[in-house]
């Protein structure tokens, strides 16, 4: 599959390229913002090469792995719930979570999300 989303634009926007980027709340690490639960996913499908969380702050290790989530897992997911696999909600679902977009959500910092992709991408 061909990537919907420019990774380089992810990671201005999660981060402004701050490998060490950290979010208290969700514990979110590094350039794509990778939370725990998404090092857990990594870890199940790649049981060769498993992580901790503050491996995230590698800058190489996160931009495998949040490429891996966003180009990969995410349309894994959006397929089997049968969601179009498009950029918006690959987009939605990296930075609101496969629930909101399989329940219909758009949280308004999601949709801020999607448009700042948008402006970055012109």
């Amino acid at each position: 599959m061909a990537n919907l989303v420019d990774m380089e634009k992810i990671w201005q926007i999660e981060s402004s390229m701050n490998p060490k980027a950290f979010n208290k709340t969700s514990k979110a690490r590094g350039l794509g913002q990778i939370t725990p639960i998404v090092v857990q996913e990594w870890n199940g499908f790649n049981p060769r090469r498993k992580f901790v969380d503050d491996d995230m702050f590698k800058e190489d290790i996160n931009r495998e792995v949040s490429t891996w989530y966003m180009t990969q897992r995410i349309p894994q997911m959006l397929k089997y719930y049968r969601i179009p696999v498009t950029t918006e909600n690959v987009l939605a679902a990296y930075n609101a979570g496969i629930g909101n977009v399989k329940q219909g959500v758009m949280p308004k910092e999601t949709v801020n999300y999607i448009n700042k992709y948008k402006a970055l991408m012109q």
